[in-house]
């Protein structure tokens, strides 16, 4: 990994003149002279040859040894500083320097050997149990493999275009408002400065420059030039180390590292600042750091104002080797001020290095000291007011057991070619990770939009057959709203163009026949979600019944009709079954037993049946909604299932007729039957009322309750014709019955009004699709179609043919004898405007 340059040859080659006499008298004095200027390369060569000369000599012999091992540590030749470390280690060389069980497990989880790396941390702080580095490299030991076994879905890949055999690193936008040029530092061969850094081995480093048109943008990365340096007239690249740059928005102003090379005197790293002039550079002026003439200030990271320039340095106040700090003034022509250590948010006992930022707020930066997975990882820290919140690891692929450093973020929208939708997140860092082109590498990361579906099956709960066309709508969190119908097999589903991240979906689904109710509705939610789902939600829903529903007992005292609270729960089923399904209308039934009472059974029927109508109408349901009637003890209860009451069973299908409950043996028997025929029950008319705004007015002189002495249809009359109202698959309709005539007929207005409405379907019609005019998708006159329900008074039939006919004026007629053969003999009282059935 490419770190702080400190010195070049030149500067070597005086320090070996300067100290050839004390070299004649200590063999490694100029090797050490190399070390301690951070010349790690030049330092490793000369203590193997000065080795030979003090090998009888124990105590310098481990203490050159300990340095080669460190030389190699540093210039990153990590196979043969293990090796030194390991040979150290035979000889006890930890009883006087422990620093070599630190290094070991460094290397160790370099190599992600973990379980090896955590032996050799255990024996460091044993060894050195008041170094603060130690525990979060222990604790490292732990989460770095469950990081890797869990990644993020992050892909990551070798940026070749910008990579040469050497190092290339610190990717950095050089126009960060268009976001079109990446400036990056390189160690290649044909850099300005010739000679090869004493640190690294490498050549010395300059900035170069790559372009992005446009055009080429159809995908990410895109397509990028072939990198050049960044200037051809020495302003920025010198003859001595430059790197890490960043740039104020526009691009015209760029501040970068430099480590000077100069000849006879210690020199340190710093920040520079230089302006372009033109197609030009020009002459780079240095940022002066109150505090800092003695250390280095390098990697600086300018804020979109140019006000505050975050960069790492040694300087006093670190609280390990290399901190984050920050400089800032209140205007660009003004200097800076102070430095800033930003705390133990950001810094950490160790390094921390190259900041970038994002949104002026957001800070990304490298550390060896927090929790990682091995050397350099890359962390985030927020600004909220002055304080910086605790770093957080990318964790893996962005990071790995290599150093992980100088991450940038692409924000041009490109859209992923799997999914369809613009990537999440894209951009590039550097990485000395293996499966790279060089040593230090630039590399791409990109996030994937998540995917999602959903979809699932509807059925019915009574038949356990999947439903075809049932209206399945989802409602998101944001508002957007989308439909589908189910398939033959019951099946729906939503793509994922509609099912979007971090998004709830509120579901309902509807079909004529059905309640609305909480079997219809559902919950499905990507919020949370990081991978991607096809997301499962199955409906079993409930048709609304043809017969009579008994509601849950409502027991009254004897001969009193009032609803007593603790039965008031019997009916709150059938409450929300209303509120939820509000175009419903009912007709409530109240029956009583056959036995004689002082009021007359009519009398109490219509009270008990009262009664209930008046509980749903306090709360809030429209009595236009409700059709109730008691009828008294002349419709005994036929039994839908085994029924057991007092300690007496009846079996499913028994009819509890005056003729049975009298022929019972014991008087419990009969009391147990009396039971069960008092019971008040409902049955759904129809599920086209229109729901009336605001609160309703109840005509208090209207009754709430008919009594039922005979079947009896209120019509209209003129002369011979009869009107009446019935309800066809649910939906309210006038017929007309034609006397003397045998037939079933709909108007082919009403059958097309049905069909578009989906009220009835192609599969309803006899001969499915060649009932339809394939030009305008009209019905043929007189083909047969077959009606799911079709109900006059308490009357309703299934599965009717019936005949559509161009020209009726009238929804349907029957002819009377079709009447009569469905719906028994009547006659009409014209003066009651009453159509009543023989008994």
């Amino acid at each position: 990994m490419k770190v702080v340059k400190k010195f070049g040859l030149l500067f070597f080659s005086f320090l070996i003149i300067s100290t050839l006499a004390i070299a004649q008298k200590n063999p490694s004095a100029n090797a050490d002279k190399a070390f301690e200027t951070f010349q790690y390369k030049i330092a490793a060569n000369l203590y193997k040859k000065a080795y030979p000369k003090i090998k009888k000599n124990r105590v310098e012999k481990q203490r050159v040894l300990f340095r080669l091992a460190e030389c190699y540590y540093m210039s990153e030749d990590l196979k043969r500083a293990e090796q030194q470390y390991i040979r150290l280690e035979k000889v006890n060389y930890q009883k006087d320097n422990p620093q070599i069980f630190l290094r070991l497990a460094d290397l160790y989880r370099l190599k992600k050997d973990y379980p090896k790396a955590l032996t050799y941390y255990q024996k460091y702080k044993a060894a050195a149990p008041k170094d603060p580095r130690t525990d979060d490299r222990i604790e490292s030991c732990t989460l770095a493999p469950q990081w890797i076994n869990n990644p993020t879905r992050h892909e990551v890949e070798n940026m070749k275009r910008f990579n040469s055999a050497q190092s290339d690193w610190s990717p950095a936008w050089g126009v960060p408002s268009k976001e079109n040029q990446i400036v990056f530092s390189s160690s290649r061969e044909g850099s300005t400065g010739k000679k090869e850094d004493g640190w690294s081995g490498q050549f010395f480093s300059d900035l170069y420059v790559s372009n992005r048109p446009k055009s080429k943008l159809s995908d990410f990365p895109g397509e990028w030039t072939q990198p050049v340096s960044i200037d051809e007239e020495g302003k920025v690249n010198s003859p001595a180390n430059e790197g890490e740059a960043t740039f104020n928005p526009k691009g015209t102003t760029m501040y970068f590292t430099r480590c000077p090379d100069e000849k006879k005197t210690l020199s340190h790293c710093k920040i520079y600042q230089v302006t372009r002039k033109g197609r030009s550079w020009g002459d780079a002026e240095e940022i002066k750091i109150f505090g800092a003439d003695s250390f280095d200030c390098v990697h600086p990271a300018i804020t979109s104002d140019e006000l505050t320039i975050y960069f790492a340095s040694d300087m006093p106040g670190t609280m390990g080797g290399f901190d984050i700090w920050a400089i800032s003034r209140s205007k660009k022509s003004k200097p800076f001020g102070d430095p800033v250590n930003l705390g133990n948010g950001v810094n950490s006992y160790d390094h921390e290095m190259f900041p970038s930022l994002e949104d002026d707020s957001t800070l990304y930066f490298a550390s060896k000291g927090h929790v990682g997975l091995g050397g350099y990882d890359i962390f985030k820290s927020v600004k909220t007011g002055d304080q910086w919140s605790k770093a957080e690891n990318l964790k893996y692929p962005i990071n790995s057991e290599a150093d992980d450093y100088g991450i940038i973020f692409d924000h041009t929208e490109v859209f992923d070619p799997v999914s369809g939708f613009a990537f999440i997140e894209k951009g590039y860092f550097t990485s000395n990770r293996p499966g790279g082109h060089g040593m230090d590498d630039i590399w791409t990361f990109k996030l994937r939009p998540l995917m999602f579906t959903l979809a699932g099956f509807i059925k019915d709960s009574v038949t356990l057959q999947y439903v075809d066309g049932a209206t399945v709508t989802i409602t998101a969190s944001d508002g957007s709203t989308y439909k589908t119908t189910t398939d033959i097999r019951g099946y729906y589903s939503f793509d994922k163009y509609k099912i979007l991240g971090e998004k709830t979906y509120e579901m309902l689904v509807q079909k004529k026949g059905y309640y609305e109710n909480d079997n219809c509705k559902g919950r499905e939610t990507t919020v949370g979600l990081t991978e991607n789902k096809d997301l499962k939600r199955d409906f079993v829903i409930n048709p609304i019944p043809k017969d009579p529903i008994v509601l849950p007992d409502i027991l009254y005292d004897l001969a009193k009709w009032d609803l007593k609270p603790q039965y008031q729960d019997s009916l709150r089923g059938l409450l929300k079954i209303m509120q939820d399904n509000p175009t419903l209308v009912i007709e409530l039934r109240s029956h009583t037993d056959f036995r004689p009472i002082p009021m007359t059974n009519d009398t109490l029927s219509q009270r008990r049946a009262e009664s209930c109508v008046q509980f749903l109408i306090d709360e809030g349901i429209d009595p236009e909604r409700l059709v109730a009637r008691g009828y008294a003890e002349r419709v005994p209860r036929t039994l839908e299932r085994d029924m057991n009451r007092r300690g007496v069973t009846f079996k499913k299908g028994t009819v509890l007729t005056r003729e049975f409950i009298e022929n019972l043996k014991t008087t419990n028997e009969k009391e147990a039957a009396h039971d069960l025929n008092r019971r008040t029950e409902f049955r759904i008319l129809r599920d086209d009322y229109i729901p009336k705004e605001g609160k309703q007015i109840i005509d208090d002189s209207k009754p709430l309750v008919s009594i039922v002495s005979q079947r009896t249809l209120p019509v209209e009359t003129d002369d011979q014709l009869v009107y009446g109202t019935c309800y066809a698959n649910s939906k309210t309709l006038e017929f007309l019955i034609e006397p003397g005539v045998e037939k079933l007929t709909i108007s082919h207005e009403q059958a097309m009004k049905f069909l578009k409405e989906m009220i009835i379907k192609v599969s309803d019609f006899d001969k499915k699709e060649e009932a339809i005019v394939k030009e305008d998708g009209s019905i043929k006159d007189g083909e047969k179609l077959y009606l799911n329900t079709l109900t006059v008074g308490d009357d309703v039939l299934e599965n009717v043919e019936i005949k559509v006919v161009k020209g009726q004026k009238e929804p349907i007629i029957f002819g009377s004898k079709t009447f009569e053969n469905e719906f028994g003999k009547y006659t009409v009282d014209k003066a009651q405007q009453m159509l009543i059935f023989a008994k």
